[in-house]
């Protein structure tokens, strides 16, 4: 198969897997919060969310290195995998120690606590088999990671619903993580050894594992800021508050970032492209990235008015009266999303063109930021100020990305201003109408209105055209000559 023929099944693999994956672990936690309540629905959140917290320290970065050296030295795969298997079993007890440790010292019930001790094995499983698909993406080959990550989800899905249907306590809802993570780690392994003849062993090379530790600091940086931004809000509720406003939060936030695939799939298919033309072309390389923040507004900005519109009656509907609380949250983190669409383009930009250390920086002083936002608006807002603190955020976040990016390749400001604006009138109308229909018709029936009028109404003023429309298929879908095709 061609070099080219592979990008596009590749895509195709990755964007499908990133779908199902998150399609099936949103109807996951919509049954378990409809179940167990409130409070059931907020310790289960953290109890996930604290060891998603510390699993950044089982990894370090270590499975992009190893994606990255596996594409340059296959015959090596075997000896790379191994170094890394044999420095993960030494990162994993350590972490594994701090969870239990710090949920002790943080004075959890004992429930929590159990929860997060099984979930601390789902982080270990879920490490593992991370680095066996990253030995297969450095083979060029997606297939079978996308086959396991969507198997495994639906794998705990249907354990997890017989643990409803027969009324076991929370800590076997996580026992149903830990069966979705097993089953994935036996996939990922079977696979790797059949079709790739990598057989696993532990190793210690000494000048592997030097090798490993430098190389890796980047990564591990991006990596823990990423997670303690994305995860710390969480924490902090279950604390300042209760587990209970864990529930109420974890609901807008379980929605509100269930289009975070959109950007990271759209940064996928357009990262190669940003690479080339920063050595070969300025000029479309300064087109590629107008053209991909214009397109990802055109999705983010009428799903934010959307959303933000029929939160209320969809959180109702979907979850019960008792989440009514989530529905502010859900409004406010629904417009953070805008500025987390925007900053994927700036994001990968940066770490195409050697700015990753840029990039870094600036997911350090956010997470710092976010940190502090949610030590004073959380006491004072409870959930509302979790949100809010988020959307500052990702303001920074977008932001700061941004001034470094547009001095490596600025930006079309008079296009980006007149497309912008257009989208944003759109979706406003477009909001506008959803409101004011609201109260006479049902929220499914305006949801397919919604996007019609939009869709019009943004030809209409030409925020955007049919041939954009185009580009925007070819790109996310890798048909016609992909991202060319908005420079040519």
């Amino acid at each position: 198969m061609s070099a080219r023929g592979r990008v596009v099944k590749n895509t195709a693999y990755l964007v499908s897997a990133f779908v199902g994956q998150k399609v099936l672990s949103f109807i996951y936690f919509t049954v378990i919060a409809r179940t167990v309540g409130v409070e059931g629905a907020g310790r289960y959140f953290v109890a996930v969310s604290f060891t998603t917290l510390f699993s950044v320290f089982v990894d370090l970065g270590l499975a992009n290195v190893l994606v990255r050296e596996v594409a340059k030295f296959p015959d090596k795969a075997r000896q790379l995998l191994g170094n890394v298997l044999g420095i993960k079993m030494v990162l994993a007890v350590l972490t594994v120690v701090t969870v239990q440790v710090t949920a002790r010292l943080l004075r959890y019930p004992e429930e929590t606590v159990l929860m997060i001790s099984v979930a601390s094995v789902v982080m270990v499983l879920d490490s593992l088999h991370l680095i066996i698909y990253a030995v297969m993406r450095g083979f060029q080959n997606l297939r079978y990671e996308a086959i396991g990550v969507v198997s495994g989800q639906a794998a705990t899905i249907i354990v997890g619903s017989i643990f409803l249907f027969l009324r076991l306590p929370l800590p076997f809802l996580v026992g149903a993580l830990l069966c979705g993570s097993t089953w994935n780690v036996i996939w990922a392994w079977f696979s790797m050894v059949r079709h790739f003849g990598v057989i696993p062993s532990v190793r210690y090379d000494r000048t592997v594992i030097r090798f490993f530790w430098r190389v890796t600091v980047p990564f591990a940086l991006a990596g823990i800021f990423s997670r303690v931004y994305s995860y710390i809000d969480s924490i902090m509720i279950s604390k300042l508050i209760s587990e209970a406003a864990v529930g109420l939060y974890s609901v807008a936030y379980k929605i509100a970032f269930a289009f975070q695939f959109i950007p990271m799939a759209f940064a996928a298919a357009i990262y190669p492209a940003m690479s080339e033309y920063f050595v070969s072309d300025r000029r479309k390389l300064r087109l590629v990235f107008t053209a991909a923040q214009i397109y990802l507004l055109l999705i983010v900005v009428p799903l934010a008015f959307g959303i933000a519109v029929l939160a209320e009656p969809f959180v109702v509907m979907i979850y019960g009266d008792a989440f009514r609380g989530s529905v502010l949250p859900l409004q406010i983190l629904i417009f953070s999303l805008v500025f987390a669409f925007l900053y994927w383009p700036s994001g990968s930009l940066l770490n195409a063109c050697d700015r990753q250390v840029k990039n870094t920086t600036v997911m350090g002083v956010t997470m710092l930021a976010n940190v502090l936002l949610n030590a004073v608006l959380i006491p004072r807002l409870s959930v509302v100020g979790a949100a809010i603190a988020a959307l500052l955020g990702n303001f920074i976040l977008w932001s700061g990305a941004l001034i470094f990016a547009t001095r490596v390749a600025p930006p079309d400001i008079g296009k980006l201003l007149r497309a912008s604006s257009k989208i944003t009138l759109s979706a406003g109308v477009m909001g506008l109408t959803l409101y004011l229909l609201r109260p006479h018709l049902h929220a499914l029936l305006l949801v397919p209105l919604g996007v019609l009028l939009y869709v019009a109404l943004v030809l209409s003023t030409r925020g955007v055209t049919v041939s954009e429309l185009r580009g925007i298929a070819s790109i996310f879908l890798r048909r016609g000559k992909g991202v060319s095709d908005i420079v040519s």
